[in-house]
């Protein structure tokens, strides 16, 4: 439709234990009317680069949009068409940001076996506190499909292999990671299969995430190094599956409401693969285990979440004002089989701890609300509600504890603890503002008792106040262009 951004009924991103609000959204990203009507009105800048919702996007040449919603943190997006092929690109993320500097100075120290030698002394070998986070996404549309390659990294590392100190502490060699890298893979009908709907999608993920300390120290007192040792090592493997039905019109009126009804799973899983250290004959070794090590606490640990999400959405438009809710009743169950164990002599497991496993059952509905009104032909108020109270029951069954090997005696138990996690209430507010037919901005404002954008922490509404929670504060802006 020329000239016009056609706004459609959308789904906001949430963590794997919430709601499924954005399956097939950029993650990470929302823009400022989304954000500000709790995802019950998507823009073009979230749906161009969705495959079940590129062809709501009008345009003749191209789309494009930017947002800088926050500092060090972007979202840049462009769309086109070959012939009948939509193809679309997007970043979003901190750039270079966050990434940790391992700033040193060189200089003569006292080394082994006596002496001084000159090397790198390290202020630090931590990880800053912030987390650096780029993704790139790719997207063909072609026979009412859509197809979309994402590649996001979280990911950072330090690897020294020369002699150095740091802290007052002498090394032969030193390596560690964070964070994780995932591509994805998403499909999804663009088109209703039928008068009523159903749009089925599916989207699969392989993280790769990394977490590890390995290190070869010089031991002053003997004057020797070390062998390499792991301090620590939580790498996993993440595959997940995520798959919907796309929403089914089960009722509609004449006076312009309609009411639809979908289902949607997730299931996440977690392999674990990791190092650890022992010593024979007064020599570390490094052997493997199907588990974590938490700085030499080890357990064999895998991780399975399951999440079936039945939802129920209405809309209804009349004149300059529209109205849509939807209700997400999530029921999620995880399962995490632990086994403690420790390293023998010779590097082979005993059991050591409890062999458990931790059955996590919860429920967590999700009404979210959101009105649209037309104040003028070019300028649209968006405002949104959330409210989400969240239930869980975790269950302990340990059939026994060991201790070297050694079963305990009546060690086995069970406990069950029941738990309320709050309710979760939100308002956010926004304006939607069109100067001319082929430029649309978009805020969201500081009206929100939401942690973002505003950290804000009640709902008081300074109407004239420019501070984070006043009305007139704007804390993500977005530009598109089409033409």
């Amino acid at each position: 439709m020329k000239g016009r951004i056609v706004f459609v009924m959308a789904v906001m991103l949430s963590a794997l234990v919430g709601n499924l609000w954005a399956q097939l959204g950029m993650e990470g990203w929302a823009s400022p009317q989304s954000d500000a009507t709790q995802g019950r009105y998507r823009s073009a800048a979230d749906n161009f680069i969705r495959p079940d919702a590129y062809t709501g996007v009008s345009f003749d040449s191209f789309f494009s949009m930017a947002s800088f919603r926050a500092t060090n943190r972007a979202q840049l997006g462009y769309a086109t068409k070959f012939g009948d092929t939509y193809v679309a690109a997007a970043y979003g993320g901190s750039f270079w940001a966050n990434y940790t500097n391992f700033s040193y100075t060189e200089g003569n120290t006292a080394w082994q076996p006596g002496g001084t030698k000159s090397v790198p002394n390290y202020s630090s070998l931590s990880f800053n506190t912030g987390t650096p986070e780029n993704r790139v996404a790719l997207m063909l549309g072609i026979a009412d499909m859509g197809f979309r390659l994402t590649f996001s990294s979280t990911y950072e590392s330090l690897s020294i292999k020369e002699d150095f100190v740091s802290s007052g502490d002498a090394y032969k060699s030193y390596e560690a990671a964070r964070g994780a890298i995932t591509p994805q893979l998403a499909w999804s009908m663009a088109k209703d299969l039928t008068p009523e709907g159903i749009k089925p999608y599916v989207v699969f993920d392989l993280g790769f995430a990394q977490s590890y300390t390995k290190q070869e120290k010089y031991d002053i007192a003997t004057t020797s190094f070390q062998d390499v040792v792991v301090i620590s090592s939580n790498n996993h493997v993440d595959p997940r599956l995520r798959v919907g039905l796309g929403g089914y019109t089960f009722y509609k009126n004449d006076s312009g409401f309609k009411a639809i009804a979908d289902l949607d799973y997730d299931l996440l899983m977690q392999f674990y693969s990791n190092e650890y250290s022992y010593t024979d004959g007064g020599k570390y070794k490094i052997s493997k285990i199907s588990g974590r090590n938490n700085s030499g606490a080890l357990s064999e640990y895998s991780y399975f979440n399951n999440l079936i999400t039945p939802s129920v959405a209405g809309q209804w438009s009349g004149g300059p004002l529209a109205l849509r809710f939807k209700l997400n009743l999530p029921v999620g169950i995880i399962s995490e089989p632990s086994t403690g164990v420790y390293a023998k002599a010779n590097g082979d497991l005993g059991k050591n701890g409890a062999d458990s496993t931790t059955t996590t059952v919860s429920f967590s509905p999700d009404l979210r609300l959101a009105a649209q009104w037309k104040a003028m032909s070019k300028l649209t108020l968006n405002i949104g509600g959330r409210i989400n109270p969240s239930v869980k029951r975790e269950t302990v069954e340990t059939d026994a504890t060991y201790t070297m090997d050694v079963k305990n005696s009546d060690s086995s138990s069970k406990k069950v603890t029941d738990t309320f996690n709050g309710t979760t209430n939100q308002l956010t507010a926004g304006v939607t503002f069109l100067p001319t037919s082929n430029m649309i901005f978009e805020v969201s404002s500081g009206v929100s008792n939401t942690t973002l954008p505003a950290n804000a922490t009640n709902n008081d509404i300074n109407v004239f106040d420019t501070s984070k929670d006043g009305l007139l504060y704007f804390s993500n802006f977005l530009v598109s262009l089409k033409f």
